[in-house]
């Protein structure tokens, strides 16, 4: 526990040294107001993905909507 205690000592130590101020590690690519921007455009984007597919269940040909039998239900089960 001391050994940890003194690496935290001297971390602050260092940081009280160069008045506090740390050098930037890792620049953003651009302003972190445009990642917001992206993430919402991003979001109506998929959104209207979605939206674009509404009532698409009520063109089924088939009516297996409506509970009628799906034609296709026996294909692939070898009868």
């Amino acid at each position: 526990m001391s050994r940890m205690t003194s690496a935290l000592s001297q971390v602050l130590a260092t940081s009280a040294e160069e008045g506090g101020h740390h050098p930037v590690v890792n620049e953003l690519i651009f302003e972190p107001i445009w990642f917001g921007v992206i993430a919402i455009a991003t979001f109506l984007l998929l959104l209207g993905l979605l939206w674009s597919f509404r009532n698409t269940l009520a063109l089924d040909p088939h009516g297996v909507a409506e509970g009628h039998q799906d034609p296709d239900a026996h294909r692939g089960t070898g009868h």
